[in-house]
């Protein structure tokens, strides 16, 4: 049976534990050959450094040309059945009918992230 002070270490010892589960990130880097859109925004082509950084399912991410930030937008994290074998981009076509980013794989990593 837990006491009070056995009941705040227990608690405690969860939030250790889940807390790099909830919380993840990371920084890459994408060559991307033509202008492509990301949840509405324009990404010239040209070479990026994106940093996500992922709180439970929701993910924040950031794309950075020579230093200044493109973009910053909102993604989704989903977990995949295995870890990428690389960093990439999915593409497709946005609601317009344009190239697009639909989402981020990261080498080594088994979850994504998706845009809307």
């Amino acid at each position: 049976m837990f006491n009070g002070r056995n009941s705040i270490l227990f608690v405690l010892f969860l939030i250790l534990v889940a807390a790099p589960i909830l919380a993840a990130g990371g920084t890459v880097n994408y060559s991307i050959s033509k202008p492509m859109y990301v949840t509405g925004t324009e990404i010239p082509a040209g070479e990026y450094e994106v940093k996500w950084e992922a709180t439970g399912t929701d993910a924040k991410v950031v794309f950075k040309s020579k230093g200044r930030v493109v973009a910053t937008v909102d993604g989704k994290i989903e977990q995949l059945k295995k870890k990428s074998d690389y960093n990439s981009l999915t593409v497709g076509k946005d609601g317009s009918g344009r190239d697009a980013i639909k989402g981020l794989l990261f080498s080594d990593k088994d979850v994504t992230v998706v845009f809307p």
